[in-house]
């Protein structure tokens, strides 16, 4: 009973949520989320300045992809780690579990999406899956490259609920905000890279700083 309960102890701790920024004034909480955002891309191999670059990017068409791609990597991380086998105390991982995870698909019942829905991160699940659905947009149809994202999201049939995940604003007009991201569309991108930041925050957290050691 005793290890059991040692071993549930361990499992919780490992899984932690790790607590976003939240209470401190923008800027400071801005800078925070990209300096862990960084310190995330470094941890597996990626440029320092990754998100500066993709805000940077010169359609909407590429920037989201990236912001897709980038996404996609840091869901693998998280699940890399989570799929480690402890026995009597010692941690396993191998290429076998590192490859399953790089075959996941990302949407369907036993893609990336669903399993971290059942991890620790479902609200951060919506604007992983909105992305994705943006970026399936612009891959699978030629027509939508030099179409802005704002231009995009609004000939949806679901432009609601991508607005809503794409924003991370909790109250609002929605016709108004749609004016502003058309009067402003760098004001989108923002919303979308704090977003995408704050997963890599957690990410960075869970799967990166502190993983179990092997």
């Amino acid at each position: 009973m005793t290890k059991k309960r040692k071993a549930k102890s361990a499992v919780s701790k490992k899984t932690a949520r790790p607590n976003a920024p939240q209470q401190l004034d923008g800027a400071e909480r801005f800078d925070i989320l990209l300096e862990e955002s960084e310190n995330f891309c470094q941890g597996i191999g990626l440029h320092k300045d990754l998100i500066r670059e993709i805000l940077r990017t010169d359609s909407d068409w590429a920037f989201i992809l990236k912001i897709d791609a980038l996404l996609e990597s840091a869901a693998k991380q998280i699940l890399r780690t989570g799929l480690r086998i402890k026995l009597l105390n010692q941690v396993f991982q191998n290429e076998t579990l590192d490859g399953f995870v790089d075959a996941l698909p990302m949407n369907g019942r036993t893609g990336l999406l669903k399993l971290l829905d059942a991890s620790c991160l479902p609200e951060e699940i919506g604007f992983v899956e909105t992305i994705r659905k943006v970026r399936n947009t612009y891959a699978h149809d030629i027509r939508f490259a030099d179409v802005s994202l704002i231009e995009l999201v609004k000939q949806r049939n679901d432009k609601s609920q991508l607005i809503k995940y794409l924003s991370a604003i909790e109250t609002y007009v929605e016709s108004d905000l749609i004016a502003r991201y058309e009067r402003d569309p760098g004001f989108l991108r923002f919303c979308v890279i704090d977003s995408t930041m704050r997963f890599l925050f957690y990410a960075y957290h869970l799967a990166v700083k502190s993983p179990i050691a092997r």
